[in-house]
């Protein structure tokens, strides 16, 4: 502790603890970098939170909290080692928190699980913010206390697919219609609509349910898999769940200080490149002075404009009242008259591309002359006791490094015959929803897992490595002998899992590295026109696949994460009202957009995406006249 105490000091970190009276153990502990205050100060408007577990020899819960700058990176805030996830615990650490934070820098919207002490922590220290529940969790809860109701998997498919329309919902007029819908459709299995009732849309649908939170400007956050992939990352780095406060305070600084370099990068490059997309006179107001993350959404919704025109009801403006930024209406309005795009428009966040505090804050000169004679006076008035306890806690301040702490207790398994091999790892338990599949999975012939749900045992996922990848030479041998010749050239992108996704923001001019704004355009165009995916994809149940196949946003996916077809043919084509032409080995397909008038032929934009080596995808440029394959049926 006096090693950890020590190296806190030196990094600047902002410390504080809690400890036994009578021991001088420690049973809470709370740290954060200087840098994440920075940050924290400059993008406070959305938190996410929430606790991970196996991290250390002491088996403490690890509590962080991160945020979102406005280049749309995650930035870890806090973390906090707590003795037991009790509200007064959770309330402990979010009230450090709050004591660095300004009255008039508090968090908007915070985001967490349904843990109800952490719940009741933020609403005591966080009143004025709105607390979001992660939709990923809430439907995880659901499989696991539902799934086994069902007698086919087709029957629980078709009660998920109903479930999550309920939870897109528009409106609250739509939410109604959904909700009387799903409680006819399912009257034979009460115990679950029961569930879904009374434990979740009675008491939180204002929580998670589009109806409520797309009133809510939460930039885009309505799930905690940040705070998740920030989890994930933190466990790669350690290796081990025995280790101390010390070794997991090195390697989270090392973690934490690339992430900061990172962001800065972000930042920079925002502040002085500019695309070749946002040269037109709209942006003229908002270059240099707006994140190229948000510029990208802009210029997607700028894209949408050029064909719904001025009628606000073609297209909704739920990306104002959620994201800050105009919608498409407001976008052909500025078109027609000419007229940029004004950066008042543009929310706060957005526009932050420096580390400087959100607001002013009162600049005074601090002076702890009143608090030192305070101590004095204390001091001379106690006995010899009480001065031994006020000299050994001014000493601790001073010197850090001299501190009195003493290590939680490393604790043991004590419950059943002791294992030939140590559990070192930092793998986390497998969740109840994992434990009923797999049940269901082993003894039912009728039930089956979708793709959707993560296998129990956590199998190893499969990553995509560039150094795996031929050269652009071979690629061409990948397609059909029959089409080669008719293929002009090739393009690679990075080979991170997000290939497809890098491919389509490349094609369509958003260049490769905006490829998060590709799978936020699949996920609105998804969310759109869900039923009629429902009834284009090949089973009851796949959208929802797709859907959460498209919610991450970070590097290095799992498989379960990447771009599948056909599905994604239809969602890309008919979003860019473009004609997408898929090709691999086993097949080549043409897609057309589903609603959109047929374009005279000049102006059809035709996209080529190629899938080798059953792995990557990459760019195709056709011969002009080349053959096209066969359409897509819908």
């Amino acid at each position: 502790m006096q090693l950890l105490m020590s190296k806190l000091t030196e990094h600047n970190y902002i410390e504080w603890y809690q400890s036994d009276a009578d021991t001088d153990n420690v049973k809470d502990l709370f740290w954060a970098h200087p840098f994440a205050i920075d940050l924290l100060r400059a993008f406070p408007h959305v938190l996410i939170m929430d606790c991970t577990y196996k991290t250390n020899m002491y088996a403490f819960p690890l509590l962080e909290l991160v945020g979102v700058t406005s280049t749309e990176m995650t930035f870890s805030v806090c973390f906090a080692y707590i003795e037991r996830e009790r509200e007064d615990n959770y309330s402990w650490a979010l009230d450090k928190l709050k004591g660095f934070m300004d009255n008039n820098m508090l968090p908007s919207v915070i985001v967490t699980d349904r843990e109800v002490a952490l719940m009741n922590a933020i609403q005591n220290i966080f009143p004025t913010a709105t607390h979001l529940l992660c939709r990923w969790h809430i439907s995880k809860n659901i499989l696991a206390n539902c799934k086994k109701l069902f007698e086919t998997n087709e029957v629980w498919e078709s009660f998920i697919t109903s479930w999550n329309i309920l939870v897109l919902s528009a409106t609250k007029d739509h939410y109604m219609q959904h909700l009387r819908l799903l409680e006819s459709e399912f009257v034979r299995y009460q115990e679950t609509i029961d569930y879904v009732k009374n434990t979740w849309l009675d008491k939180y649908k204002e929580k998670f349910v589009a109806a409520w939170t797309d009133s809510i400007m939460h930039l885009g956050n309505t799930t905690s898999n940040r705070v998740e992939t920030s989890h994930s990352a933190l466990k790669r780095q350690l290796q081990s769940s025995r280790g101390t406060f010390e070794t997991l305070w090195t390697k989270i600084h090392a973690l934490v200080e690339l992430q900061h370099t990172e962001i800065k990068a972000s930042l920079e490059r925002s502040s002085t490149t500019v695309q070749h997309d946002f040269k037109p006179s709209v942006f003229k107001e908002l270059r240099g002075f707006v994140s190229r993350n948000a510029l990208n959404m802009i210029f997607c919704e700028s894209k949408q404009a050029d064909y719904i025109g001025l009628d606000p009801l073609a297209y909704g403006c739920v990306v104002r009242r959620t994201h800050g930024i105009p919608y498409a209406h407001e976008i052909a309005r500025y078109k027609r008259e000419g007229r940029p795009i004004p950066l008042s428009f543009i929310h706060l966040h957005w526009k932050k591309l420096n580390l400087l505090p959100t607001t002013k804050a009162e600049t005074t000169d601090l002076s702890c002359s009143t608090e030192m004679e305070m101590i004095l006076k204390r001091f001379n008035n106690n006995d010899y006791t009480g001065k031994l306890q006020i000299l050994k806690k001014l000493k601790e301040l001073a010197n850090p490094a001299s501190t009195y702490l003493i290590e939680p207790e490393a604790k043991a398994r004590t419950r059943g015959r002791p294992s030939s091999k140590a559990d070192n790892s930092t793998r986390r338990d497998p969740s109840k929803f994992e434990h009923v599949l797999s049940a269901l999975n082993s003894h039912s012939p009728h039930l089956s897992s979708s793709k959707i749900f993560v296998q129990s045992k956590l199998r190893q996922r499969k990553k995509v490595h560039q150094s795996q990848l031929p050269k652009h030479s071979s690629f061409i041998d990948s397609f059909p002998q029959g089409l080669r010749p008719y293929i002009h050239h090739v393009k690679d992108v990075a080979a991170d899992g997000n290939c497809g996704f890098r491919v389509v923001a490349d094609l369509i001019g958003l260049g490769e590295d905006n490829w998060i704004q590709v799978r936020r355009d699949l996920i609105d165009e998804l969310k759109s026109h869900f039923d009629d995916y429902t009834q284009i994809f090949k089973y009851a149940g796949r959208s929802d696949e797709i859907l959460q196949s498209l919610s991450y946003f970070e590097n290095n996916p799992s498989n379960d994460y990447w771009m599948t077809f056909p599905e994604a043919g239809y969602l890309i084509a008919s979003k860019y009202n473009v004609v997408l032409v898929f090709l691999s080995q086993l097949q080549c397909l043409t897609f057309l957009p589903l609603r959109s008038t047929p374009l005279p032929r000049p102006s059809q934009k035709i996209i080529a995406i190629g899938f080798i080596h059953n792995c990557h995808f990459i760019q195709v440029v056709m011969n002009p006249d080349s053959p096209m394959p066969p359409i897509a049926s819908s």
